[in-house]
């Protein structure tokens, strides 16, 4: 795939902005918000992997595969009733508002690699005279 490295960017991104959320809420010195923004991100960054694996194994010969749509609906109930889970489960244990931070990690890491993306195709127009 030529656009594989975006994907890895978006990956990586999440990463660093779940480290970065993470020593955040320790300046709170609740140990139920560091829980929640760890769970939210790693939450959303294991979707964001399973998502990718999903949509490269079913377009992989050029063709979708009808396995496709099942997997993507058994991820999205997977990801329903973890998001369930830690608001009716464990809510007393996270705090929500932590979590749902957590849980725009890969909001942040979309949005970070579209502006560089966007950036960089100016300065590219810029080099080219258009």
């Amino acid at each position: 795939m030529t656009k594989d490295w975006r994907l890895t960017a978006v990956e990586r991104i999440q990463w660093l902005i779940l480290v970065i959320f993470t020593l955040g809420s320790l300046a709170f010195w609740d140990w139920h918000v560091t829980l929640g923004v760890i769970i939210g991100g790693i939450i959303v960054i294991l979707n964001f992997r399973a998502l990718r694996m999903i949509f490269e194994s079913g377009f992989s010969d050029g063709k979708i595969s009808g396995s496709v749509f099942v997997k993507y609906a058994v991820k999205f109930l997977a990801l329903l009733a973890a998001v369930a889970g830690v608001v009716f489960l464990l809510h007393e244990v996270v705090n929500l508002v932590a979590f749902f931070v957590g849980l725009l990690t890969i909001f942040l890491a979309i949005s970070v690699v579209g502006i560089r993306g966007y950036r960089s195709m100016n300065e590219e127009e810029k080099t080219n005279g258009a």
